[in-house]
């Protein structure tokens, strides 16, 4: 750095310095951020009651709260994108440096706006020969779906940009915030929001039939269980006695599930009866039963609207059709029989001691659970206004 006083300058001196300067900066915000980074990794502020190293930088220092949070979230960024730190850091990226450096004076300095700046420096220094860039190579893809010891199965994945738009692109709508019929706002967190959005996801591609064959069959979930499971009334018990009855049904890929889950599962799709010997030898497969029919559906659709439990505005496309008399208990699959229910309210009805009934106008009337009133006075089921 020149020693004489900035009025000693001559024009040309004083541009010269103010530049040199400029690189000086660059260079220190280069190492503190550096150092910012570290601190993360080690939590050096672990116990000494400040909230965020923002707030210990704004205490320590005469910066402003928001140029340290700046700073502190270009640091978090530089973490979390490879590339990013490698475009700030490595040699002759004076350009490079100045458009994140631009990017950390702005008020939001998000994830996608240093990865848009990350793409103008790879455009500026880069080469069509070093490959496909970090975000977009599919071959980098990972998923993991791993069972736990309840059953439940723990998703991790990592994807690339384009089928990461894509998979939320289509959660999107799915995943959305559905207030109930009588305006009461939806009160699932929006991780639990696109769990269902995801499930939802499964079920449709599930339905459609879309999937590979596989062992000679479309993708499905396959449940076994013993009649005497499958049933409460005692005199269907009576007439298998040789019957062990287990308590849990059981899937191919996460092992015992409930009996409420199994019947609820049944209500609404394709039932295969097989006979087995006292050693557990099939005996006779018979045929295939499908519960409800694509024109029973389209009459629960016009008679319930959706999901018939109160109060729930979930539309006919995303509900299964519920059984009120269990089929293995003899029940009829036919329309006085039939109720649409969305996933959540199935699962309420099989899994509580809430209870449905088809009224004799033919309209759904709920009864809930004595911890909910214990006078159990019945309830009226959603029904559209067009429905007789």
């Amino acid at each position: 750095m020149d020693s004489r006083e900035a009025w000693q300058l001559d024009g040309e001196d004083l541009k010269g310095e103010v530049l040199d300067l400029v690189r000086v900066r660059h260079e220190l915000q280069s190492r503190m951020v550096l150092l910012i980074v570290e601190m993360f990794a080690r939590e050096v502020l672990g116990g000494k009651g400040f909230r965020s190293i923002a707030q210990w930088l704004h205490g320590s220092t005469n910066l402003e709260i928001g140029e340290c949070s700046l700073l502190v979230g270009l640091a978090r960024l530089l973490m979390l994108e490879p590339m990013v730190g490698d475009a700030f850091h490595r040699a002759d990226v004076d350009k490079a440096r100045g458009i994140l450096l631009d990017l950390a004076s702005k008020n939001i300095a998000d994830c996608d706006a240093v990865r848009a700046a990350i793409r103008r420096i790879e455009k500026q220094y880069g080469k069509r020969e070093d490959g496909v860039p970090v975000g977009e190579d599919s071959e980098r893809n990972e998923f993991y779906a791993s069972k736990g010891l309840y059953g439940r199965v723990t998703v991790k994945g990592d994807l690339d940009a384009v089928n990461g738009a894509r998979l939320i692109t289509l959660l999107s709508s799915l995943s959305a915030p559905t207030p109930e019929k009588d305006g009461v706002k939806d009160t699932r967190t929006p991780a639990l929001r696109r769990a269902d959005g995801f499930c939802e996801l499964l079920r449709r591609y599930e339905r459609a039939g879309l999937g590979p064959i596989e062992g000679g069959v479309k993708p499905h979930i396959t449940v076994t269980a013993s009649a005497k499971d499958m049933t409460d009334l005692q005199a269907l018990k009576d007439l298998l006695p040789s019957t062990e009855e287990l308590g849990f049904a059981w899937t191919d890929w996460v092992g015992p599930i409930s009996i409420d889950t199994a019947r609820m599962l049944a209500c609404d799709c394709t039932v295969t009866r097989i006979l087995l010997d006292e050693n557990g030898v099939p005996l006779d497969c018979g045929k295939e039963a499908r519960t409800a029919t694509v024109p029973q559906r389209r009459a629960l659709a016009v008679r319930d609207g959706g999901c018939a439990f109160p109060g729930c505005g979930t539309p006919s496309g995303w509900c299964d059709a519920h059984h009120i008399v269990h089929w293995n208990d003899g029940g009829p699959t036919d329309l006085d029989n039939l109720i649409l229910l969305c996933g959540h309210h199935h699962r309420t009805m099989h899994h509580t001691e809430w209870r449905v009934e088809i009224g004799p106008d033919r309209k759904s009337v709920f009864y809930p659970p004595m911890s909910v009133d214990p006078y159990q006075q019945p309830i009226g089921g959603n029904s559209p206004p067009t429905a007789a």
